[in-house]
């Protein structure tokens, strides 16, 4: 559990390192960055507090904020594709028409599914709560189809003739972690207390997405 307490840190330092970044952004990119940034920000404040508490009581308040994941890990995806594919005919305002439904399908899981909280103490070294859906094969299969799905997408039409073949990788890479980090905690194979690294490995394809973003506006300002 070493492991899952050093990604803590971790994330809040690319949470943070991506704040820092906004502010060289176009205005379109900064508005999705400010939207996945404090999703993902509010969702890890949401597991430090389960991890440090010591009493159940108000936690199930955290479960708007808990999972936002499901809402910024897409938009991530889609974003960082887009930009990836450098397609002129495709407008960005999709990514924002994207965004809606995401936050209509989000208030949707809430109303109608139910969260558990457990406690986290089974796991060494580890104190606090853990907080899952109650039938959460209903929320992490779409989720895995949407992981596969991506990666299908990026090697079939991505892939060819792209010329930022690093970033199609970390893509791939994010997508594959995610699915099999889920599958693991569906078939309750679970290792860590949260599934946490298909979010680790997301918001490190979007602070790799941000500075190269930053440096191409950077430039564009510069030569113009």
């Amino acid at each position: 559990m070493t492991f899952y307490i050093c990604l803590l840190p971790i994330m809040f330092i690319m949470i943070i390192q991506g704040f820092a970044w906004i502010k060289f952004l176009p205005n379109k990119v900064k508005i999705i960055t400010l939207f996945i940034l404090i999703a993902m920000l509010f969702r890890y404040i949401c597991i430090l507090i389960l991890f440090l508490a010591d009493n159940i009581k108000y936690l199930y308040m955290l479960k708007i904020p808990f999972f936002l994941n499901l809402i910024a890990v897409p938009l991530i995806a889609f974003t960082a594709m887009y930009i990836f594919m450098r397609k002129d005919n495709i407008k960005f305002y999709y990514i924002f028409v994207i965004s809606a439904v995401l936050c209509v399908l989000y208030g949707f899981i809430m109303h109608n599914y139910e969260v558990i909280l457990k406690n986290a103490q089974q796991y060494p070294a580890v104190l606090g709560y853990t907080m899952t859906f109650s039938k959460g094969s209903y929320i992490f299969w779409p989720y895995i189809v949407f992981n596969t799905l991506v990666i299908f997408f990026v090697l079939g039409f991505m892939g060819k003739n792209n010329p930022n073949k690093f970033g199609i990788y970390i893509i791939v890479l994010a997508a594959c972690i995610t699915s099999v980090e889920l599958i693991a905690w569906l078939l309750d194979v679970k290792v860590l207390v949260q599934p946490v690294l298909g979010d680790v490995s997301w918001t490190a394809v979007w602070i790799y997405v941000l500075n190269k973003v930053r440096k191409n506006h950077y430039s564009n300002i510069k030569s113009g």
